[in-house]
């Protein structure tokens, strides 16, 4: 079997052994995330900073897996919420690794405690990618 062939499924098992686990950035500022991402998310290169109004996220991408990690912030630079995007043919998997590290609530809702706060973990199919966003929990 040539080279060719064992490396695309190489960089399969790779990339859907990446855990998910470091998403949940909530509460750092700008600069912190900019610092931690690239090592915590393998593979993820900063693409941009979006100014609107007074709010603003920047974005990351990882463009082996084709995957998207968006950082919401305010006005004051701290992170509100996390969205990351997937293939919709990871949903599978990806729903299985919700299910492993959260508390599942709903069929497509988890909770997420950290650091004493609780955050809701909400999984959405759309037509070309699946979409995870962490934001907090709403009492």
């Amino acid at each position: 079997m040539s080279i060719f062939r064992i490396l695309p499924l190489a960089l399969l098992l790779v990339n859907l052994s990446i855990p998910m686990q470091g998403q949940n950035l909530i509460g750092l500022t700008k600069g912190e995330i900019l610092k931690l991402v690239p090592t915590s998310c393998k593979g993820f290169n900063f693409v941009k900073d979006i100014q609107n109004g007074d709010k603003s996220f920047i974005k990351f991408e990882n463009p082996t897996d084709e995957q998207t990690l968006l950082f919401m912030l305010n006005s004051k630079e701290i992170c509100t919420s996390v969205s990351r995007m997937y293939n919709t043919w990871l949903y599978d998997k990806v729903y299985k690794d919700l299910c492993c590290e959260y508390k599942q609530v709903s069929m497509d809702t988890w909770i997420d405690s950290k650091n004493g706060n609780d955050y809701e973990v909400k999984l959405k199919r759309g037509e070309w990618f699946i979409t995870v966003t962490i934001r907090p929990l709403i009492k």
